[in-house]
């Protein structure tokens, strides 16, 4: 039997939340051989305290999904760059689903990067499309050193996903972390999730935004990154990029489940979505 890899609050968290979509008998194999025991109470407090948080995630990652699956058949061969992975095994919904289609998948992080990798050698051995390298995404010139050295190839479109991420980091470490992505033909897209900040949160929902942002940033002990679509427009125009979708967790539920339940106006579910083309 696999020895099962103890996880941090925050992977926990998002995991745990996401359960329901890890649904086939190999992305069931990779969270059976994840040892959750040490961190019950921040999935647990989250539930109990403010449960919408855990909708968030799981409608965050049909959203990154969803947006995979339209952009994929684009292009033949494409690579898919996963900064900040953690533990997500979002690399095995892609070879399940789209292993013809792409030409590699890197997945790069700066902590339990190793014991994912032979978590993965365990349940696929010899798997040759997934790649792994720990590294600081904000430490570009290392980054950069790892992408070259794991097969990424400019000339080849790439979809980079920085979900999740970008709630821990500045906004100018983001863009300085997207310039290496940069082409000429913007044949790059970049989906990630980001924090809205208050002014863009509707009053009926500001209370729940706040004790949702004050209890995270209390377990991780660090300020969460927020933003304004001001903010996200700056980062836009800094980058020279082409903006795909931006789109209120409100559109995301009404996409994946054909109506609302949770989430009823722009601003409500604390994140929003967003793609852009580079």
């Amino acid at each position: 039997m696999t020895e099962q890899l103890k996880v941090p609050s925050t992977s926990r968290l998002v995991l745990e939340a996401a359960m329901p979509l890890y649904t086939t008998p190999l992305q069931q194999r990779y969270m059976e051989a994840i040892d959750f025991s040490e961190t019950n109470h921040v999935y647990d407090a989250f539930k109990q305290h403010y449960p919408l948080i855990i909708d968030t995630v799981c409608l965050r990652k049909q959203s990154i999904r969803r947006m995979l699956q339209e952009r994929i058949p684009l292009f033949p061969g494409q690579q898919v760059i996963l900064l900040g992975a953690g533990l997500d095994p979002l690399s095995l919904y892609l070879l399940e689903n789209y292993r013809e289609q792409l030409s590699r998948i890197i997945e790069i992080d700066n902590g339990y990067i190793e014991e994912k990798q032979q978590l993965y050698a365990n349940i696929i051995p010899g798997e040759p499309l997934i790649h792994f390298s720990r590294c600081d995404v904000t430490d570009t010139a290392m980054l950069w050193s790892q992408l070259l050295e794991k097969g990424y190839d400019e000339a080849v479109p790439a979809i980079i996903v920085f979900e999740g991420v970008i709630h821990y980091v500045s906004n100018d470490a983001f863009i300085q972390i997207m310039q290496l992505f940069k082409t000429t033909d913007k044949r790059n897209i970049v989906m990630l999730d980001y924090s809205l900040a208050e002014e863009e949160v509707p009053a009926t929902f500001l209370s729940y935004h706040k004790g949702i942002l004050d209890m995270l940033e209390g377990y991780i002990n660090i300020g969460i990154n927020v933003n304004s679509h001001a903010d996200m427009a700056g980062i836009i125009y800094r980058l020279d990029a082409m903006l795909e979708n931006l789109e209120p967790l409100c559109e995301t539920e009404k996409k994946i489940t054909g109506r609302n339940v949770l989430f009823h106006s722009p601003g409500e579910g604390v994140v929003e979505m967003m793609s852009f083309r580079i």
